[in-house]
């Protein structure tokens, strides 16, 4: 199994396990087999409104699992037999994008065939284009993303899900991510669900997130003991 922090898995989830919480079965079996048994807080939180379609905001620390929360609600929500984008995750750097593609590709191994893609700036694949056009989920950088969609090369009309990830480091205006998140959204359609993870938020990266949401719910776990969940207005 996965080792864990201690801080990972606290009171209020040692007793909850991932079969409880109404997965489909190729998601449970996907965690199972990577060793996740026990959600932590952010996971036993955001997983269920994520599910629900709700837009989230999400805060918590490093190492406390945010990726395996957008993964499971991207997986829940696509259909492997659309052969489009129909989920685009954001990371500010190339590590991160390549990490959480592993995490998606890692949990989803019962899925057939899942196509998990990672386009990342300074990593200009051939295949690039029909992948863009064919996969069920895109990951990647700002740059290489919003370039995609500048030449016609990533179909963004069945894209249901928006998550950002690291959303402090690309929702802070004045820098190239900050604008290129924003083009990149107005090309995505109108009805999708937005859900963005960070350790930290300040005032005004909370109200350019904002924009993108439609009556978000924060969800925060800044301290094991205490877990916010409340509607941002």
């Amino acid at each position: 199994a996965r080792s864990r922090t201690e801080d990972v898995v606290d009171d209020e989830t040692k007793e909850v396990d991932f079969a409880s919480m109404y997965l489909s079965d190729k998601v449970q079996k996907g965690l199972l087999e990577n060793g996740y048994s026990r959600p932590s807080p952010i996971q036993l939180k955001a997983i269920p409104l994520g599910r629900l379609g709700l837009d989230i905001i999400a805060q918590a620390k490093s190492g406390t699992g945010k990726t395996l929360v957008f993964a499971v609600i991207a997986l829940e929500m696509v259909d492997v037999r659309v052969a489009e984008p129909q989920c685009l995750i954001l990371a500010p750097t190339r590590e991160i994008a390549i990490q959480s593609a592993k995490v998606i590709n890692d949990v989803g191994m019962f899925f057939e065939p899942l196509n998990c893609r990672v386009f990342i700036g300074g990593v200009i694949d051939k295949n690039d284009a029909k992948q863009a056009r064919t996969c069920n989920i895109a990951v990647g950088t700002p740059g290489r993303v919003c370039q995609l969609i500048q030449t016609d090369k990533l179909e963004t009309a069945k894209i249901r899900l928006l998550v950002l990830d690291e959303a402090d480091q690309m929702g802070a205006e004045g820098n190239n991510m900050h604008v290129q998140c924003n083009e990149i959204f107005r090309a995505l359609p109108t009805r999708k669900q937005t859900c963005t993870f960070s350790a930290t938020y300040n005032g005004p990266v909370m109200q350019s997130i904002r924009l993108y949401m439609r009556n978000p719910s924060f969800v925060s776990v800044v301290d094991q003991q205490k877990t916010a969940l409340r509607g941002v207005r």
